[in-house]
């Protein structure tokens, strides 16, 4: 089957994923790059996308970002220029690069996007006009906090990539299931042994980040009974690249309360090769907890860990049967999709971007800020009585 030719996009004011140039082919220099999250680097990684940081355009739809997270507008502009430790609130921040996401960043109107079959937006980087121009190339945008412009694809694009894995395969465009953490069964695992070359030491257990509100650099009092039965506890590291090789080096990856999460760090610690357990409900990709792994209380994990220390073959077998579901449900079926996707696009008569599209567009916009407004009064609100 015919490789996918992708490119992969992200704004000069985004603030997250890689800071580097499109030149860049090594994907543990991109992945480390990172300013915060891991991101779809299997793209990168397994699928050999190219990686492209892109001048903030002012038309309507790529300001979107703006809506986004409204709270930190403030400060994205400055991270064309500043790396995000140099920005004021982010001084602590521990980054691999010294670099501001302007110092690679490109024109859109320079590159010719007809060469890529797929081209994924993080945000919306590119202005219709462009998008229009090449009717050839599948176009998709992912919101990066997946909290609006999701149920149908808008501005122009083919589609539009909702951050779930639900094993769901596309067979139109639109909405489309396609993980912010788009990774393989051994993409991050691969990627680190580049880097140190050997084995996991498979020693510990990982505390998930979210397990404590407060206080992360402490062991969580819920896992104490853990770390009292002789198992080393390991914290969340603030550099990615340290933080990814201690979950590789970890042989458990546990979450025992706090809050629920989506779960891109659960397909960070299967691909790293390391035992996901949690409570599946507390877990938007759930489908990543096998049932053998689902469970919640300080007890039941022990007795978990306790079992399969004494029985290698059983944890093998559980995270063979993890990875598998990861690598179904976070690689092989949103590819399908991509591929199902640029076919259907391909054999369609060109879509007219109308001028009631563009109408309903700039009314959808309207009302995120609408929404933003009346959100941010509550919250004001809100915090005026707590100071009362």
């Amino acid at each position: 089957m015919e490789d996918l030719r992708i490119a992969l996009l992200k704004q000069d004011v985004y603030q997250d994923l890689y800071v580097c140039p499109v030149t860049e082919k090594s994907a543990a220099n991109v992945l480390f790059s990172s300013m915060m999250r891991v991101g779809p680097i299997g793209l990168v990684s397994d699928l050999r996308a190219d990686f492209y940081i892109v001048k903030e355009e002012p038309a309507p739809e790529t300001q979107i970002y703006k809506k986004v997270i409204p709270h930190i507008v403030w400060m994205l502009p400055l991270l064309k220029t500043k790396p995000l430790n140099q920005v004021p609130g982010y001084e602590k921040w521990q980054l691999e690069t010294d670099h501001a996401n302007g110092d690679f960043s490109v024109d859109c109107h320079d590159v010719d996007w007809g060469q890529y079959d797929v081209v994924i937006s993080v945000n919306v980087c590119l202005p219709t006009e462009v998008v229009k121009q090449y009717p050839k190339t599948l176009f998709a945008y992912m919101i990066g906090e997946a909290n609006m412009a999701m149920g149908k694809a808008r501005f122009g694009y083919d589609i539009t990539l909702n951050q779930m894995a639900r094993g769901i395969v596309a067979n139109g465009l639109g909405e489309v299931d396609f993980p912010y953490t788009f990774v393989g069964r051994d993409t991050l695992e691969r990627i680190i042994h580049s880097k140190v070359r050997r084995a996991s030491k498979r020693d510990g257990v990982f505390v998930e980040i979210n397990s404590v509100a407060k206080d992360r650099d402490k062991v969580p009092p819920q896992f104490l009974p853990i770390q009292e039965a002789g198992y080393a506890i390991h914290l969340h590291k603030p550099k990615i690249s340290d933080n990814l090789m201690t979950i590789y080096d970890s042989k458990y990856f546990v979450k025992i309360g706090g809050r629920p999460i989506r779960g891109n760090s659960v397909a960070e610690a299967v691909s790293l090769g390391t035992l996901a357990i949690m409570n599946r409900d507390e877990v938007t990709h759930g489908e990543l907890i096998i049932d053998e792994c689902n469970v919640g209380t300080s007890e039941e994990v022990l007795q978990l860990m306790r079992r399969l220390d004494a029985d290698d073959a059983l944890y093998e077998r559980l995270l063979e049967k993890q990875r598998q579901a990861l690598h179904h449900l976070f690689f092989e079926t949103p590819v399908e999709s991509l591929r199902n996707c640029l076919n259907i696009k391909r054999q369609m008569k060109p879509r007219r971007y109308s001028l009631w599209d563009k109408l309903g567009d700039l009314l959808y916009l309207k009302g995120c800020d609408v929404y933003n407004f009346l959100k941010e009064k509550k919250r004001w609100l809100k915090s005026l009585k707590k100071n009362k």
